[in-house]
């Protein structure tokens, strides 16, 4: 059972502002602040964007993530959350349903396909942008890079990252498997992927495109990562797809973060709150690897919300996603 909660955002405040909101009383200023509007308004029109997050149980994530983009960033997103865990009220969402808890790929693939559903029907954005709840983009541009690269190029309804490296031998295998399907399409054929990061991508809002994605029956034995890959490229190919080539690939070495996106989704809330069960689980990370208060940090004019405050200002961490695991 699905428990959709809408939220309409409320008036605008009409009092005398610049354009984010900051009074001033200096005439010039003023006046300079209407130019601007009113160039704004001749300007076309800015494509409509929607945070769609996924969450189980990490609930202080979510939170803070809501924050980020409701209170920190300047772009009006709109915010779409589909929960399947103890948050069943909406907190800083334009919209929320609660989804009945599933299956690690099966409930992920639902969580995903009933966020962009519920994006959709509720708001039609131009762009969807996906996002599981413990993944943080810190900087705004990145979004709004990967959202102007689809403007300029319409055919371009698709914008993720590699989740898995491919060997040589598997890049050797799809090349015999091309040739003898395509010869005729060898040149073009992207050798060095095989399936599509589901914890963070950009979709166009294009009807064929939403049709094939929410037409996807989650199937527990397949990752989501390669169900979405093979639904996708089935219909669409890879032509239409926006490489993020800064995280690839994400697993194992860009899994927990990357830099270059501004993007962290580690599980463990500060430095040295999670330690990896063995070696293996560690996939190359360092010792001293930040959390996610040491990643507020490093983006200072991040700071508004209480959930982020508290982060910020902890001298405890028990309280931080129970029951959640931390690696």
């Amino acid at each position: 059972m699905n428990d959709v909660i809408p939220h309409d955002n409320g008036p605008v405040s009409s009092s005398p502002g610049d354009s984010y909101g900051r009074y001033t009383c200096d005439h010039a200023v003023r006046v300079e602040n209407i130019k601007t509007r009113e160039a704004s308004v001749r300007s076309p029109r800015e494509p409509s964007i929607a945070i769609c997050l996924t969450s189980y149980n990490r609930i202080e994530c979510a939170k803070i993530n809501q924050e980020i983009f409701k209170l920190n960033f300047r772009t009006p997103f709109l915010l779409v959350h589909a929960c399947s865990g103890a948050q069943k009220e909406r907190y800083l969402e334009d919209a929320f349903i609660w989804c009945a808890p599933g299956s690690l790929n099966a409930g992920g693939m639902n969580l995903i396909q009933r966020s962009l559903e519920l994006a959709c029907d509720r708001f039609a954005p131009d762009y969807l942008v996906h996002l599981e709840a413990d993944t943080w983009i810190l900087d705004e541009q990145v979004i709004l890079r990967f959202v102007g690269e689809m403007e300029r190029n319409p055919q371009l309804l698709l914008a993720t990252s590699a989740w898995s490296s491919v060997s040589r031998w598997r890049r050797a295998r799809h090349a015999i498997r091309e040739l003898v399907r395509r010869p005729w399409g060898l040149l073009k054929y992207q050798f060095d992927i095989v399936d599509f990061t589901a914890q963070f991508f950009i979709v166009r809002n294009d009807p064929a495109v939403m049709r094939c994605i929410l037409a996807m029956r989650p199937d527990e034995n397949r990752r989501a990562e390669r169900q979405l890959y093979d639904a996708y490229v089935k219909q669409f190919g890879l032509d239409t797809v926006l490489r993020m080539r800064e995280r690839e690939p994400v697993h194992p070495h860009n899994r927990q973060s990357c830099e270059a996106l501004a993007l962290y989704c580690h599980h463990w809330p500060a430095s040295g709150t999670a330690e990896p069960r063995s070696p293996d689980e560690a996939h190359g990370e360092r010792p001293d690897r930040i959390g996610k208060r040491e990643a507020l940090l490093r983006y200072p004019q991040i700071s508004r919300g209480a959930a982020i405050q508290r982060l910020l200002n902890a001298t405890s961490f028990e309280y931080y996603n129970p029951g959640a695991s931390r690696w």
